[in-house]
């Protein structure tokens, strides 16, 4: 009887420590927006989420007109306020959260057709978290690199910025990062387009994303889109 009871209260607490560790991580990665995500994303049989095909069609749906700066991207591009950064130019945010080399593939023609002067591209890091291989990276940006017109745009692709593993998921590695990032600066060379490292000004001495311009380990506050576009100033 003691037995049974002493298993039965040691049960009791290795089910409230899992629950705990579920909860913590479940917070870490948004509280129950992120379930909310994760059920949609199971149980849809779309590719590409609501977020993304709404956002897609948006920007299809306004006119061509004369653009200076076009930044591409996930949600890092998505939180920008490019246009303030660049008074007096025509500057739009193509950032779309969640999405990956191939959603970018998917919905680059509406970029591309705009011939803006410049086009600025990071994208990478979700691809880092669906575990998308590095061929199947390659391949996408190559084919995005491609779509434009490099007599009418400047293509410059940036680095994709390093995770601080203690605030954010330890499964996204900041070695993964680097590997893509030599893959882009590859891809640079070949297509003879610019390569942008924003890596190193955002890494501190332990190769993670410095603590105090991130909100949650991978986002950026102010300060990090201020040091994103003095790097792109330089």
């Amino acid at each position: 009887m003691k037995k049974a009871k002493a298993f039965l209260a040691g049960s009791l607490i290795l089910n409230i420590l899992f629950i705990g560790i579920g909860g913590y991580i479940i917070h870490k990665q948004g509280g129950i927006t992120f379930i909310k995500e994760q059920v949609a994303n199971a149980t849809s049989p779309q590719k590409y989420p609501d977020y993304y095909l709404q956002n897609k069609n948006i920007f299809e749906s306004i006119e061509v007109a004369e653009t200076d700066k076009i930044f591409v991207g996930d949600s890092i591009t998505d939180h920008g306020e490019f246009q303030e950064y660049f008074p007096g130019q025509a500057v739009l945010n193509r950032g779309i959260s969640e999405d990956t080399s191939d959603g970018v593939l998917n919905r680059i023609k509406e970029v591309a057709v705009r011939k803006p002067k410049e086009v600025y591209i990071m994208i990478g890091i979700n691809d880092i978290g669906a575990g998308t291989d590095a061929k199947t990276y390659r391949k996408n940006v190559d084919s995005i690199i491609q779509s434009f017109d490099k007599d009418a745009t400047k293509v410059i692709l940036q680095s994709i910025l390093p995770i601080n593993n203690r605030d954010f998921n330890n499964d996204l590695s900041n070695k993964t990062v680097h590997e893509f990032n030599a893959i882009l600066q590859q891809l640079a060379q070949k297509h003879g387009v610019e390569y942008i490292d924003l890596h190193s000004a955002f890494e501190d001495p332990d190769g993670q994303l410095k603590k105090d311009i991130t909100i949650d380990g991978i986002h950026l506050k102010g300060e990090g889109y201020r040091i994103w576009m003095n790097k792109l100033n330089q």
